[in-house]
């Protein structure tokens, strides 16, 4: 079975944002799978830690004061008022905090290197891990959404690669708002891509059209047009009608690697402009946003509550993209993420000498508040100026 995009193209159109209580419930929806995405990254860092003998001191799920908590193995467990995410404390990684010559051996400059590094690591591999999860759930058993052989719309004319304008095929021919192509030429197109795919492989010849109007089948020998060495009928996808295409559990589980693979090197390549110039120019209000713009935790949730509004399918594959973009952001090489951290692992083993982190603090300061400041204007502009999904 041929492999489809997660996120088609019917996600680029803009959705209300006001007068509506379901865009409320959906904006709370997102709001929660945000904490939550926030909550498994430290749950990496536990999990890891425990698993190489460094003990955790407290593993809290929110933030703020403690309506609950207890003690078990060593560790505080916490339940705090402001659900939104959690943390981990992890023994001696706070460079200010004195540890026993007893539990130094369990301590987080206690252990090797690779030990401190996968603990590092396990926020990042969390956040893949489960947005592989989610893909696969996607691509089975839930189904990628993929659209019909439909005719959404009919352009009237069409500029060839010559930069003459013609009449299109499909307007001369009479094709119409909603006809749903069932082949061409024998071949038959249920999804669009396949029609998609016949049209473009037979550029200027004829073909044979069998379509569906209004329970009907009706046939139509059309010219195709050549624009750019492809075959052009004219017509428009209609995004509205879809069907569900589910690919077998194995295959799943390679598509959904090959989706997390290929949306990493998209975002990191794409990782730059969050501080470029024409970002910095956004932020100060001297140019207009765009739906592939950054955006702050608030326009997260939106994007989430968004995809939510179109299906459980989008859904989960908005969630996969978040985070997979919150894995690449903490492995950004500044303190005090996670991947300054590696840096330093490295330098340590590399010198064989121990990094002092507190010469590291006003690093992280700055680093803290530089990107405090971009997080708090697009959150002002997310609520003020909402985008629809890129």
């Amino acid at each position: 079975m041929r492999r489809h995009n997660l996120l088609p193209a019917r996600l680029s159109k803009s959705l209300p944002v006001k007068g509506d209580l379901m865009i409320v419930i959906w904006v709370i929806v997102g709001i929660i799978a945000v904490a939550i995405i926030i909550l498994v990254h430290e749950l990496g860092h536990y999990l890891a830690a425990r698993a190489v003998g460094i003990k955790v001191q407290q593993f809290s799920i929110g933030f703020g004061p403690e309506i609950a908590g207890w003690d078990r193995g060593g560790t505080r467990y916490s339940l705090k008022w402001f659900l939104a995410g959690g943390s981990v404390r992890i023994l001696g990684m706070n460079p200010d905090e004195e540890v026993s010559e007893e539990d130094f051996p369990h301590s987080y400059y206690g252990v090797p290197h690779w030990k401190r590094a996968i603990v590092v690591l396990a926020g990042s591999f969390a956040h893949v891990l489960l947005a592989m999860i989610l893909f696969y759930l996607v691509y089975w058993p839930i189904g990628v959404p993929v659209p019909k052989a439909k005719v959404g719309d009919v352009t009237k004319t069409i500029e060839t690669s010559e930069g003459k304008t013609y009449t299109s095929p499909a307007y001369a021919a009479g094709l119409k708002k909603g006809d749903y192509v069932v082949s061409v030429n024998g071949v038959r197109t249920e999804e669009w891509d396949e029609l998609v795919g016949e049209l473009a492989s037979r550029p200027g010849k004829n073909v044979k059209l069998k379509i569906v109007r209004n329970g009907k089948e009706i046939e139509k020998t059309v010219s195709l047009l050549s624009v750019g060495g492809r075959g052009v009928l004219g017509i428009k996808v209609d995004m509205k009608d879809t069907i569900k295409r589910r690919s077998n559990p194995l295959k799943a589980v390679v598509y959904s690697a090959q989706t997390t693979g290929k949306l990493s090197v998209l975002l990191v390549k794409a990782f730059g402009s969050i501080f470029s110039v024409k970002t910095f120019k956004i932020l100060i209000g001297r140019a207009e946003r765009t739906p592939e713009s950054p955006r702050s935790i608030v326009g997260a949730a939106q994007l989430v509550a968004q995809a939510a509004r179109y299906g459980l399918a989008e859904f989960l594959a908005m969630l996969g993209q978040i985070l997979i973009f919150l894995a690449i952001f903490n492995l950004m090489p500044l303190p005090p993420l996670d991947g300054g951290h590696i840096i330093v692992i490295v330098v340590e083993k590399i010198f064989k000498k121990k990094v002092d982190m507190r010469k590291l603090t006003p690093v992280a300061i700055l680093v803290i508040a530089v990107l405090a400041v971009i997080a708090l204007r697009l959150a002002i502009l997310d609520i003020t100026e909402p985008l629809p999904l890129p």
